[in-house]
């Protein structure tokens, strides 16, 4: 852990001199109704040495139907979202705001259900290590391939930094600037769809305006794709239970069917039989690189193990 550190001090961004050596603030999410969330992610990040925010989750049982009524009006229709969903992106804007209105340059935002790797804590010290020009990291995988920069930003501690390029699922676990994170709250005035979409999707979110960077490998990763996931448990994930039960019984959802779906699956599947040769064409010249972001959860620490 101590040479982690270490090397993460070595390798800070150059022209970065607004960084401080202090732990960043961690804004986790979390539903009142879920204590036992809580006190797994308590449990993940003692003896970090890091200041923890609670933000009280906003819960989907109780939002209006006027209020969702006003989301769906700001939705393209594309996400057919579930008010689970609209209220995990009302969460994220919850605590967007306290970065947005708080003193420090930087700071992590994270869902109740992730599973930290033994070397999270290294990048958690201090944001020195987070290159200049950037306006948000994604620390966590979702084990899919991702489209990235071939261009290296900076390997902090043996982890490569690399300008994530395309759509990415899942917003367990990120850095976000304050600069990053006004001007999210600024563009889910106007638009609403999942949380992911809002921050990784380039073609209805804002991965296209801001510089967004994949840690490889990640150091955390949501419950519902981790190798030993509490499959049935406190962690099991509700917003999807909820998305796959809004979608197969509620008259609101704008799932495709009939003519609509034969039409969408036409595209994906032609998309599907181009992108072997994009790729190959993107690689060859050297623009983008096509990996699976890792995760290393077979070493963890004392803590996360006493947890």
């Amino acid at each position: 852990m101590l040479r982690a550190l270490a090397c993460l001090m070595a390798t800070a961004g150059r022209g970065h001199d607004y960084g401080r050596d202090r732990a960043l603030k961690i804004y986790f999410i979390n539903l009142d109704r879920s204590p036992g969330r809580l006190d797994w992610f308590m449990a993940q990040v003692a003896g970090m040495d890091v200041a923890t925010i609670r933000v009280p989750a906003v819960d989907a049982k109780l939002l209006p139907e006027q209020e969702l009524e006003r989301l769906r009006r700001l939705s393209s229709g594309v996400n057919s979202m579930s008010p689970a969903e609209m209220a995990c992106l009302l969460s994220h804007r919850k605590a967007w705001a306290l970065v947005a209105e708080g003193d420090d340059d930087w700071a992590f935002v994270a869902e109740d259900d992730i599973h930290f790797s033994a070397d999270a804590a290294s990048f958690l010290k201090s944001d020195r290590w987070i290159p200049a020009g950037v306006d948000i990291v994604r620390a966590e995988t979702d084990l899919a391939r991702a489209e990235l920069s071939h261009k290296t930003w900076g390997e902090p501690a043996g982890h490569e930094l690399r300008r994530l390029k395309s759509a990415q699922l899942g917003s367990a676990g990120y850095f976000v600037s304050r600069n990053a994170a006004r001007r999210l709250l600024d563009y889910t005035e106007r638009h609403c769809e999942p949380a992911d979409v809002i921050l990784y999707s380039p073609e209805d979110g804002i991965l296209g305006e801001l510089v967004v960077l994949q840690l490889m490998p990640a150091f955390c990763i949501q419950d519902m794709w981790a190798q030993d996931a509490t499959v049935g448990g406190s962690l099991t994930s509700q917003i999807a239970q909820d998305r796959r039960q809004f979608h197969r019984s509620d008259p609101r959802s704008a799932r495709r069917r009939g003519m609509a779906k034969l039409t969408h699956e036409f595209w994906r599947v032609g998309r599907q039989l181009v992108r072997p040769f994009r790729m190959a064409l993107l690689a060859t010249a050297r623009q983008s690189v096509f990996k699976k972001v890792p995760i290393d959860l077979t070493v963890q620490s004392d803590t996360q193990r006493a947890g």
